[in-house]
């Protein structure tokens, strides 16, 4: 089942990202000011709110087209089938999508590198930064990989590196700049992937009944008692499997 949404999105925006976590966290020291300079003060301020710019610290620019070019994505048979098999929304909540989303920003992708491998490690990625369950993510090389994913891991964690390098190591997303990005365009509905509370914090399952991970495209989809996650193996296409051993044919070219 193809989604065919489509989203209007201005053409730029500007989203506002704190430049270090800790920040947030340390205390404003008071400061008294007389009556006399209080006044300078109020129209300084009126000052730089109406002169349009973009406040200090780091911001991202968003373009229309790296929107655009970012929910094309979305038309992928692969990735569709992919956020439907994670029907819990573990792997990829609208929060994870949107770090993937800053990710590309901040690394300076054009818009040709808006891929289906680089969407695969950018989530892996902020899977690794946010998420306590570990074993979860790992779902995720035979749906970038194919069938050799075991060969081709290597390779994709020196892409996941890589790609942290080209961050400057600021993997770390406030919540608030994801909620900025998605509501750029909030009708889409990659940003309605909600996570039931059910799979939020750190929850540990030590039964030993949890599912063989990863599990891949080939897998039927568990059935989620927690979040009645119904079995969406009618809605599979017919040769998705085929279409997933495709996905890395830059690495089989480049080991020729």
């Amino acid at each position: 089942m193809k989604q065919n949404l489509v989203c209007q999105t201005p053409p730029t925006i500007t989203v506002r990202v704190k430049s270090s976590a800790s920040r947030s966290h340390q205390q404003k020291p008071h400061i008294r000011l007389k009556w006399s300079s209080l006044k300078d003060h109020e129209e300084k301020h009126e000052k730089k709110a109406s002169a349009h710019k973009c406040p200090k610290g780091p911001c991202l620019v968003i373009q229309r087209q790296e929107m655009t070019a970012f929910f094309k994505l979305f038309d992928d048979d692969l990735i569709q089938d992919f956020l439907w098999m994670d029907c819990c929304c573990k792997i990829a909540d609208k929060y994870l999508l949107a770090m993937t989303f800053v990710y590309f920003k901040r690394a300076n992708f054009t818009i040709n590198e808006h891929t289906r491998i680089n969407f695969f490690v950018a989530l892996y990625l902020a899977n690794t930064v946010e998420e306590d369950d570990e074993e979860s993510k790992y779902d995720i090389f035979p749906w970038a990989l194919g069938k050799v994913w075991r060969k081709l891991f290597p390779d994709f964690l020196k892409l996941r590196d890589e790609l942290w390098s080209r961050l400057d190591y600021r993997a770390i997303v406030s919540r608030r700049c994801c909620e900025e990005v998605m509501a750029i365009a909030p009708t889409h509905y990659v940003w309605q992937r909600e996570r039931s509370i059910y799979h939020s914090g750190a929850v540990r399952n030590y039964s030993g009944d949890e599912a063989q991970l990863p599990r891949g495209p080939s897998a039927t989809p568990t059935h989620c008692l927690l979040c009645d996650c119904q079995s969406l193996s009618s809605k599979r296409r017919l040769g998705s499997t085929c279409k997933q051993d495709k996905s890395m044919e830059w690495f089989t070219s480049n080991e020729e």
